[in-house]
């Protein structure tokens, strides 16, 4: 069984790792609460959204694509 986490939840889960919560976020990126609510709730995230963010709470970021056969790219 493959075990999907969105990148809502990785996310959520580096803001609270970090000590951040959204509120903070979206103070730190210059959006509303609402609007960091909005991507969070529908997964909705660019990759230069998801870059902005680590930046913001200072970690890293590396996306990574896993094709059907288990390749990683």
């Amino acid at each position: 069984m493959i075990n999907i986490i969105s990148t809502s939840e990785k996310l959520e889960i580096a803001l609270k790792r970090e000590g951040f919560t959204k509120k903070e976020l979206a103070e730190k990126l210059g959006v509303t609460q609402p609007t960091i609510s909005k991507k969070f709730k529908y997964n909705d995230w660019r990759e230069s959204d998801i870059k902005k963010i680590c930046d913001a709470i200072g970690i890293d970021c590396e996306i990574t694509l896993k094709l059907s056969d288990g390749t990683s790219i």
